[in-house]
């Protein structure tokens, strides 16, 4: 027997809201995401899931400000990309010469890079629809951060699809960030280990002495 998953692809087009409602939506101002014309409000993030979060935005920032690279976002940055599709994602990066399509409420198409970290209730979307359309609309790398099984997966643009970035010795090398690179023992250190700290894991990737 054959089990159907439904997924926000097969929403009827009377159901959809556009991006441009969803723009103007009140609630769209907190964590949310428009997929496929459906609006999608984030539920509380957990505390490891806020821990990954701060982790990766600190040390994402200090290695691309400290190189001009251009600019790290948080989880507010709407990108409009579709008239279906609007997406939050947990931390994206915008190269410096996109960093002036900035509009004032929104970035008018995909961020280069962004990154989402699965909670229970956002999983299917981030392994399936918004996987599928980043990769459609021209992300150029998007990694998944699962706090719940303690596990990373970056993946690499494709010709219209994001493709697995193997991992080499258990490390994630950006192809987009060339040098920055994520060890799960970072963001998931066992227990009773602790956590190192954004400086000292910024030393080891060259961008501090």
């Amino acid at each position: 027997m054959t089990i159907g998953v439904r997924t926000l692809f097969e929403t009827p087009s009377k159901a959809r809201m556009s991006a441009d409602e969803y723009i103007d939506f009140p609630l769209s101002a907190h964590k949310s995401d428009l997929i496929e014309g459906v609006f999608m409000m984030a539920s509380p993030a957990s505390y490891r899931h806020e821990v990954a979060q701060s982790f990766i935005s600190a040390l994402l920032t200090l290695f691309v400000d400290l190189q001009a690279l251009g600019q790290v976002l948080g989880a507010n940055a709407a990108f409009r990309l579709s008239e279906e599709n609007a997406f939050q994602p947990d931390i994206s990066f915008i190269r410096a010469d996109r960093v002036d399509l900035a509009e004032d409420v929104y970035f008018p198409g995909p961020p280069d890079l962004a990154v989402e970290i699965i909670s229970p209730s956002s999983r299917q979307y981030d392994e399936v629809e918004k996987r599928i359309n980043y990769g459609r609309y021209g992300v150029r790398e998007y990694w998944l951060i699962d706090p719940i099984y303690e596990t990373l997966h970056f993946f690499s643009q494709a010709e219209g699809e994001l493709l697995p970035i193997p991992a080499e010795q258990g490390v994630y090398h950006s192809r987009l960030l060339k040098g920055f690179y994520l060890r799960p023992e970072w963001l998931f250190p066992g227990e009773g280990s602790p956590r190192p700290s954004v400086l000292s894991v910024a030393r080891e990737l060259g961008i501090l002495e």
